[in-house]
C-alpha cells in the first residue's frame, strides 16, 4: 500500500512506552538508552518503502540507523534496535500494516495506520501491554 511509503518523523509517544519496552524484555540499561533516544524530543524517523511484495523499513535515530527488508507474509529473522534476535512477519490487514514480532519471552503486534499526513503506530506486547506513537509525513 503506497500510503505507508514515505519518510515519517516521530511527533509524540504515549506514557506507556516504557512499560511496553519492559514487556518486550528490553534490559534496564538498554531501556535508559531507549528513553533517551526514542521518545519525546528525540529525532526519530521511519522510512518505509515497498518493492513488489517486499517491505523495507529504515529506522533513523541519533544513535544510528537500522534497515530491514521483509517479504510480506513470510517469517524473517531480524535484530531489534538493541541487538536482540526476533522473528518478524509483515502483512497488510485492510488499511493496516501489521508487524508481528516473536522474541525470547515475548510477542508484539505492531500496527501502523495512516490518516492524512499522520501515521499512528500501536505496539501491543503479549496481547496486553500497549503503547502508541504518532508520526508525521515529512516526504
Amino acid at each position: 500500500m503506497a500510503v505507508f511509503c514515505a519518510k515519517w518523523e516521530l511527533i509524540s509517544s504515549d506514557e506507556n512506552f516504557e512499560e511496553y519496552m519492559k514487556a518486550v524484555c528490553v534490559t534496564p540499561e538498554k531501556l535508559e538508552l531507549a528513553k533517551k533516544n526514542l521518545v519525546g524530543g528525540a529525532k526519530v524517523f521511519q522510512e518505509i518503502s515497498k518493492n513488489g511484495t517486499t517491505w523495507t523499513v529504515k529506522v533513523i535515530t541519533v544513535a544510528g540507523d537500522k534497515v530491514d527488508t521483509y517479504p510480506e507474509g513470510k517469517e524473517t529473522k531480524a535484530l531489534t534496535l538493541d541487538g536482540r534476535m526476533v522473528k518478524v512477519v509483515y502483512s497488510l490487514e485492510g488499511e493496516e500494516l501489521v508487524e508481528f514480532q516473536t522474541g525470547d519471552g515475548f510477542t508484539s503486534r505492531n500496527v501502523r495506520r495512516v490518516s492524512g499526513d499522520q501515521m499512528t503506530m500501536t505496539f501491543t506486547a503479549n496481547g496486553s501491554i500497549s503503547s502508541s506513537r504518532v508520526y508525521k509525513r515529512v516526504s
